[in-house]
C-alpha cells in the first residue's frame, strides 16, 4: 500500500476521480476539495448570528466579532470558511431569511460565480487576455527613477518605439511625469509637451498606446491624438473629471491604488488591514468609473506596488495577489526595478533585472493579466514560459 498527496485543486481532483473510475455524478465531489474564505463586512449582529447558524447547517464555519451573539456591538464583519458547495448552499438558504439577508445571499452567489474577464474593450475594439500582455514602460521624462532623460529627442523616441514593437510589447505606456516617491508634480503644459509627440509617433506605427497620467486634460488631449487607454495612478481620485473623459472616448482605463501623493506617499505608510483597504479602494474606483459611463469591461485594476506601501506591504500584496483576481476585473502588476526589489538585493534600479523577472513571474502565475515592465524582451519571454506552466494540465 502507498499513500500520495493530491493537491486540493478542482481540476486536479477531477482528474484523480476519473482515474479512480467513479461514476460521472461523483465528479461533484471535487467541490468538497476546494476551500474558500469569504469576508462580508458591516453586518448587523442579527444578520451575523443568522449567517453563523446557517453556515453551520451547511457544514461550513463563520466567525463573527466578539459581542455579536448578545448584540453588544453595532456592526460585525463575518468571515465564512468552507467548501465551494457549502458556500453556494449558504447563499440559497439566506434567500428565506429576514433582515435583508436574501440580498446578501444574492450578492454571495454572484461573488462565488463571478469569473475574471478574459478580454477588455477600448475604443470599440476587444483585446484578448488569454495570454498575459506586456506593457512597455515608455518614460519621456528627465527624472524617471530608472531611465530618466534617455528619450530626449524624436529619433531616440522612434528607435525605442520600434524596439518595443520588435520585442513583443502589446501596450506602450507613455508617461510625461515621474511619480516615483518624493517626486514633484509637473504642469499640464509641460506634461503635454512631453507626451503628445510620442503618442503621435506611436500611433503612426500602429501601436496600442496607454498614457500614464492622472490629469483629465492630459487624457483628453492624448485620446484626441489616438491614445487607446489611460493609466491613472490615482484610481480617479486626483481629478474628478477623468472618468467622464475616458467614458466619452470609450477608452479603457487602468485604476491603481495609491495612499497619499507621490511627493509624500512613502513617509511611513500604514494600514489597519492592508489587503482589505487596497481592495476597497479599487472597488470604489471601479464603481466611480462605471457611474461616469465607463464600460465595466473597459476597467483594469492595479494594486499599486510601491505607491504608499512598505517593503513588506508590497510583498504581502504579491503573495496574495490571487485575492484581487476574484474582483472580476483584469489585473495589472507593475514592479519593474522598484524598491521592493532593491530593498532586498541592495542593487540600484538598472541592476534589478533578475529580481524584477522573479517577482513578475510570481505575478503571472498568480493571475496577473498585464505586466508593466522596462525590459520588454525579457518580460515577453518570461510570460511565454510561465503562462505555459500555468496552463499545463494534469493529464500530461
Amino acid at each position: 500500500m502507498r499513500l500520495f498527496e493530491v493537491t486540493p485543486e478542482k481540476d486536479r481532483i477531477i482528474y484523480e476521480l476519473k482515474k479512480v473510475g467513479v461514476d460521472p455524478y461523483a465528479l461533484r465531489m471535487a467541490d468538497k476539495a476546494v476551500a474558500r474564505a469569504v469576508k462580508i463586512c458591516g453586518l448587523t449582529p442579527a444578520q451575523g448570528n443568522i449567517i453563523k447558524q446557517e453556515s453551520l447547517a451547511c457544514g461550513i464555519d463563520a466567525a463573527v466579532c466578539r459581542g455579536t451573539v448578545n448584540c453588544a456591538v453595532e456592526r460585525t464583519d463575518v468571515l465564512i470558511i468552507g467548501t465551494e458547495r457549502g458556500l453556494k448552499a449558504l447563499s440559497e438558504r439566506l434567500a428565506v431569511q429576514p433582515f435583508n439577508l436574501p440580498e446578501t445571499g444574492i450578492a454571495l452567489k454572484s461573488f462565488l460565480t463571478k469569473s475574471k474577464k478574459r478580454s477588455f474593450f477600448s475604443r470599440g475594439r476587444e483585446f484578448s487576455l488569454e495570454k498575459p500582455l506586456v506593457m512597455g514602460i515608455f518614460n519621456v521624462t528627465p527624472d524617471s527613477f530608472s531611465d530618466g532623460g534617455m528619450l530626449a529627442n524624436e529619433e531616440r523616441v522612434k528607435a525605442k518605439l520600434a524596439l518595443f514593437a520588435s520585442q513583443g510589447a502589446d501596450i506602450t505606456d507613455i508617461g510625461g511625469e515621474s511619480t516615483r516617491p518624493g517626486s514633484d508634480a509637473v504642469s499640464l503644459e509641460e506634461e503635454l509637451a512631453r507626451i503628445l509627440p510620442a503618442v503621435k509617433l506611436a500611433k503612426e506605427m500602429d501601436l496600442f498606446v496607454s498614457v500614464d497620467t492622472y490629469k483629465s486634460k492630459t487624457a483628453l488631449k492624448a485620446l484626441e491624438k489616438g491614445a487607446d487607454m489611460i493609466n491613472d495612478i490615482s484610481g480617479l481620485t486626483f481629478d474628478s473629471d477623468m472618468a467622464k473623459v475616458c467614458a466619452d472616448f470609450g477608452a479603457a482605463v487602468c485604476l491603481m491604488h495609491i495612499k497619499g501623493e507621490p511627493k509624500s506617499m512613502q513617509e511611513a505608510p500604514s494600514y489597519a488591514n492592508l489587503l482589505e483597504e487596497v481592495k476597497s479602494f479599487l472597488y470604489d474606483s471601479a464603481d466611480a468609473a462605471v457611474k461616469a459611463g465607463v464600460r465595466e469591461d473597459s476597467i483594469i485594476l492595479d494594486p499599486g506596488f510601491g505607491f504608499g506601501k512598505t517593503l513588506k506591504d508590497n510583498h504581502v500584496i504579491l503573495k496574495y495577489l490571487e485575492e484581487f483576481t476574484s474582483m472580476g476585473f483584469p489585473l495589472l502588476a507593475g514592479m519593474s526595478r522598484k524598491s521592493m526589489i532593491g530593498g532586498i538585493t541592495g542593487k540600484p534600479p538598472q541592476e534589478r533585472l533578475i529580481g524584477t523577472k522573479s517577482l513578475e513571474a510570481v505575478a503571472v502565475f498568480k493571475g496577473a493579466d498585464i505586466i508593466r515592465s522596462h525590459d520588454v524582451a525579457e518580460t515577453a519571454e518570461m510570460i511565454k514560459v510561465v503562462d505555459y506552466l500555468r496552463k499545463a494540465g494534469c493529464d500530461a
